[in-house]
């Protein structure tokens, strides 16, 4: 299983022209064994097969990539990390990356504190909360804030926002139907600080899935009562 899941990553890589070295390549084998492994006992992702969970947790986190180029060692925030994606697979192609990997479920959290410490990577941390919650502590510190489809694009911008400074950037993996998300978002988009710069479609290469990597820039601080209490930005969106 490791090798053929070695196998199909690199020749993913290649046909997306990412370049990996041999450390990051085993970092990434390792993280995907241990994935499997705890999975067994906790349900952390329905993605375990090899070619599949390349594609669509390592591959699909990657593609991210090109938003993060500006930034040479940027406060990142991963909110909803769930088992990792994206921040974890970024975290080992771009080691200079300050990455705090956030989620509510506690079991996820500590997943992923294993791998960080199985790894040994540098500059990366958990956090078990709401991003409602940490925003309160960590308001606009952070530059860049990912999501992957954790949520619909309006709930996800209350959630995102007020995490990072003016000038910085949300950067989200969404599925198909980005485009009449982004309209459904424009008051949320506007009422926070925000407003959509670039969106980059895909089709993943074996599945045919479709992804799209909307990049969101801070243009003013948001208002105090953002986000606001856990729970509310997903029953009353923006």
């Amino acid at each position: 299983m490791e090798t053929e899941f070695k196998e199909k990553l690199q020749i993913l890589l290649a046909g997306a022209e990412i370049e990996m070295t041999r450390q990051m390549l085993q970092q990434s084998v390792r993280y995907y064994t241990l994935l499997v492994e705890e999975n067994k006992k906790y349900n952390l992702t329905s993605i375990t097969k090899p070619e599949e969970a390349a594609e669509k947790h390592f591959l699909d986190s990657l593609l991210l990539l090109p938003d993060l180029d500006e930034y040479k060692k940027p406060q990142v925030i991963d909110v909803g990390s769930g088992a990792g994606f994206p921040g974890l697979p970024l975290k080992i192609i771009r080691p200079e990356l300050q990455m705090t990997l956030m989620d509510s479920a506690g079991k996820k959290t500590l997943f992923i504190d294993k791998i960080i410490s199985e790894l040994g990577l540098q500059g990366a941390r958990t956090v078990h909360a709401r991003a409602e919650e940490h925003a309160l502590e960590y308001r606009e510190y952070y530059d860049l804030a990912l999501s992957r489809a954790v949520a619909e694009m309006r709930v996800l911008m209350e959630l995102t926002i007020p995490l990072i400074k003016v000038g910085g950037k949300v950067i989200i993996s969404k599925g198909p139907g980005v485009q009449e998300e982004i309209k459904t978002a424009t008051n949320a988009l506007q009422m926070l600080g925000g407003e959509v710069e670039r969106v980059r479609e895909f089709t993943l290469p074996v599945s045919g899935d479709k992804r799209a990597v909307v990049r969101i820039a801070k243009t003013h601080t948001t208002p105090p009562k953002y986000p606001r209490r856990p729970g509310m930005p997903g029953k009353r969106p923006l």
